[in-house]
């Protein structure tokens, strides 16, 4: 067993971990239109708990069918069959000996895609500087999002 700090076990809380090593969450756009896993996600978590790694933090999902969405073809935990889809990628890390954290995430002003909604919901009603990103099917400035309201 090697005493490198990196290879020892860790407890985050109830979910123990065999050692330090952790996959960071990469926005990766892969699923479906309706925010379903793919087997292509599918194997992309797989590989990487068969290589080690103790534990893997997926990708942003989105966690409402409202403003969260900030990509087209992001994964989504919103619906009940977007919840069961995500069953395949958590059996496949598990039989593979690592666990796996979700990412949740709400796009907030700088949403550049969303198959619930036209238009984005922040803080404030401030478009976030810069320009959409092509890879995740972006194009041109942000928009203005509307403001939250209590």
């Amino acid at each position: 067993m090697n005493s490198t700090p990196l290879w020892n076990p860790l407890q985050i809380g109830s979910t123990h971990l065999s050692n330090r090593v952790a996959l960071a969450p990469m926005t990766r756009i892969s699923a479906t239109e309706e925010g379903l896993v793919t087997g292509k996600m599918i194997s992309y978590y797989e590989a990487f708990a068969r290589g080690g790694f103790a534990l893997l933090i997926t990708e942003g999902i989105y966690p409402d069918a409202f403003y969260s969405q900030g990509y087209l073809y992001q994964p989504g935990l919103a619906t009940e069959e977007q919840g069961r889809s995500w069953t395949g990628v958590v059996d496949a890390v598990h039989a593979a000996g690592s666990k796996i954290f979700a990412q949740l995430m709400h796009a907030g002003g700088q949403a550049q895609g969303n198959r619930f909604k036209d238009g984005s919901i922040a803080p404030s009603a401030v478009a976030p500087r810069g320009e959409q990103l092509d890879f995740y099917r972006g194009e041109g400035p942000y928009r203005v999002p509307a403001e939250i309201q209590p």
